[in-house]
């Protein structure tokens, strides 16, 4: 599979966008004031929390303590008023009505270096679509590395099952039973134990690894792409901790007009949307 995949953004906006991402497009959005600022205010806070070389934390950390302090700003990051009107501008910036959009909002992800041989990070590294979360199928993720990032430490997207099912346990995923225990699995990974008790959801067949496209990216740059896309993290056999945040928006009219890509293999029950709040910090209610 071509390393080409993933496409230079060229000024797609509004409709034209969406349908592009909808269709199986992956788009690389470059850096620019909006992700910069965004980027910025979340790496000062991990380098505050974490200590000045946030991404070998690993090795001055007791697991615990990197839990800890992770769990802090996760919570943070999906809260904060700053990420939220960086979500707005983005959606600005391509072109579409802020207005008309609601959002999950920033989640940061830490994947450490050997952090796949520990049971309970498991779920991390499982090959899943974000539909089979009870997600929209016109749902959009935007993910951004808060620093340089390699192929060998993103992950990987297999873009031959885009349109094609595979087998997989999304049936057994509902979302209000998800819900109903607290906003620790909604915001992520803020339970350790989680990833031994919940189930989430995951590819349950081999598929060749040859099919698998991973990327580098840049800080500040912008991986966006359909929540229908399967995709996979990579694990870090040797190296340092991996830092990125990624959030996952909604368009209302499309989600109403049933756009979207061809639901092939979800069957999640619940509607996630109903976790989705306004893009706009202003529009928080009281």
């Amino acid at each position: 599979m071509s390393n080409d995949f993933i496409q230079p953004y060229e000024g797609q906006t509004d409709e034209a966008f969406r349908a592009a991402l909808y269709a199986g497009t992956v788009f690389l959005l470059p850096s620019s004031e909006t992700t910069l600022r965004m980027r910025d205010h979340c790496w000062d806070r991990v380098c505050q929390v974490f200590g000045d070389d946030p991404r070998n934390a690993s090795k001055r950390l007791s697991g615990d303590q990197l839990f800890q302090k992770a769990g802090l700003l996760r919570r943070e990051f999906y809260e904060s008023d700053v990420c939220r009107q960086g979500i707005a501008d983005l959606l600005r910036q391509t072109g579409c009505d802020a207005n008309q959009h609601l959002c999950d909002p920033v989640r940061l992800r830490v994947i450490t270096e050997g952090g796949h041989h520990n049971p309970a990070a498991a779920p991390v590294y499982y090959a899943h679509r974000d539909t089979w979360y009870s997600n929209p199928q016109c749902q959009i993720t935007w993910w951004m590395p808060l620093h340089p990032v390699s192929k060998y430490e993103t992950f990987s997207f297999l873009p031959f099952y885009f349109d094609r099912a595979v087998d997989n346990d999304s049936g057994g995923f509902d979302y209000r039973q998800w819900t109903s225990k607290g906003t620790d699995l909604k915001i992520g990974w803020q339970d350790a134990e989680a990833g031994r008790r919940e189930l989430y959801p995951r590819l349950q067949e081999s598929l060749p690894q040859a099919q698998r496209v991973a990327f580098e990216a840049q800080a500040g740059e912008v991986i966006v792409f359909s929540g229908q896309h399967l995709h996979q993290t990579v694990p870090i056999e040797s190296g340092e901790t991996r830092l990125s945040i990624d959030f996952r928006t909604v368009c209302l009219p499309d989600h109403d007009k049933g756009l979207g890509p061809k639901n092939v293999d979800n069957r999640s029950t619940g509607d996630a949307l109903a976790g989705h709040i306004p893009v706009s910090p202003a529009d928080r209610g009281p």
